[in-house]
């Protein structure tokens, strides 16, 4: 038993060693191709990587639910909702890529609970699409439209110069963290990818240690009794087993291999 614990404990060590060495060949590696960012290993300082990347799934999925919902109710119903004020072709493309999208945020909740670095991928890409996407229509905005102009009547006829100025610095300051925020979850995604493709992905070691303890409780349960002190059986003589000590039987097999013993006569296993 003891020399079971040794061994699950030197088994634990080694597999720790050899995920951090890959991680450190794959950093190294990179370092020295591209110069890329280091991943990182957590996400918000403190909750793991597959649990932000799932939170990520999360909240892309509800906001393309919501332009869905959105523009078939304004464009089919004819209810407005929000985001009506909207042209007929910016509701649809929107809709359509928002659409378009659901199956890379399946494969990237399928990629991150399953271990699956394809997948996750899958969805990284369309992560960098709709930034870009995004980026593009803000700049649009930004040089054909005067957010002083969408300002309410009454900011216009009495301190329109401070409402406009506080407007224009408000609207830099949240454009700004907003692209933070998607830059962070594009990192945090990427994070992942590498995580997963420095371990292996799928069912690896990490996994396999979980069980060990049950193996090691099951082996107890299923072993002989009397081997478990004083280790009867081709043990040879003297024995010497943990804090017991004993002369022995003199070695030997034992009988119908330990597993079963047959006392009717005549024996069903002759």
């Amino acid at each position: 038993q003891t020399r079971s614990l040794h061994t699950t404990k030197h088994c634990e060590v080694g597999v720790a060693c050899a995920l951090s060495l890959a991680r450190l060949s794959q950093s190294a590696r990179r370092s020295a191709g591209g110069g890329m960012a280091r991943p990182a290993s957590q996400f918000c300082c403190g909750c793991s990587l597959t649990f932000g990347v799932v939170l990520i799934l999360f909240l892309n999925l509800v906001q393309n639910l919501f332009y869905i919902i959105t523009a078939f109710s304004n464009i089919v119903l004819k209810i407005p909702l929000v985001s009506s004020g909207y042209g007929l072709t910016a509701q649809t493309f929107t809709a359509a890529f928002c659409l378009l999208g659901l199956p890379f945020i399946f494969a990237g909740f399928w990629g991150a609970l399953g271990k699956f670095e394809g997948h996750v991928r899958l969805y990284l890409g369309y992560m960098v699409v709709s930034f870009i996407v995004d980026a593009c229509w803000l700049v649009t905005f930004l040089l054909t439209e005067d957010l002083c102009q969408q300002m309410p009547t009454v900011l216009q006829k009495h301190g329109s110069a401070f409402a406009c100025g506080f407007l224009r610095i408000a609207s830099t300051l949240l454009i700004a963290q907003v692209a933070i925020i998607n830059v962070y979850f594009i990192y945090t995604v990427w994070s992942l990818c590498e995580d997963l493709n420095a371990s292996g992905g799928g069912a690896g070691l990490p996994e396999l240690l979980k069980s060990t303890k049950e193996a090691h409780s099951k082996r107890r349960y299923l072993a002989p009794h009397g081997d478990e002190y004083f280790g009867v059986a081709g043990a040879g003589f003297p024995v010497a087993y943990g804090a017991f000590a004993s002369p022995g039987l003199g070695g030997g097999a034992r009988i119908f291999n330990g597993s079963a013993h047959d006392t009717s006569y005549p024996p069903k296993f002759a």
